[in-house]
């Protein structure tokens, strides 16, 4: 199911999102995915700053309950929206303590690596 896309207005983004509530969203442009961000402290904030910047932006959004949560939704969100957005780097960890992007390549290849070799059984 598609997200519904918001006007990028401040009433807008008071009337929806309570103080306090995290998470992740993309601003859409004419159309299509511009910028990917996330918040670990205050979505709504987030939000009102960037309407200030892109009065004809909209937006969707995505909230969660952890930082470590918000952080792999917009990993998720850049990676899939990579060649679409202006985002230009990757989606830092919100602690050095957080696993790595659970979509990046190299984290892939490391999880492949410690896999334990099960034989198949056979039929």
């Amino acid at each position: 199911m598609k997200p519904r896309r918001y006007a990028l207005r401040p009433w807008l983004i008071r009337a929806l999102i309570p103080e306090g509530v995290i998470g992740a969203y993309v601003l859409w442009s004419r159309g299509t995915p511009a910028y990917v961000g996330r918040s670990d402290t205050s979505l709504r904030r987030r939000l009102l700053e960037h309407s200030q910047n892109r009065p004809h932006a909209y937006f969707t959004y995505d909230v969660v309950f952890s930082a470590h949560n918000a952080y792999a939704m917009e990993c998720c969100l850049f990676h899939a929206l990579a060649d679409q957005t202006s985002n230009l780097i990757h989606p830092q960890r919100p602690s050095i303590h957080e696993p790595p992007c659970p979509f990046c390549i190299e984290t892939v290849r490391i999880v492949r690596s410690n896999r334990l070799d099960i034989p198949s059984i056979p039929a």
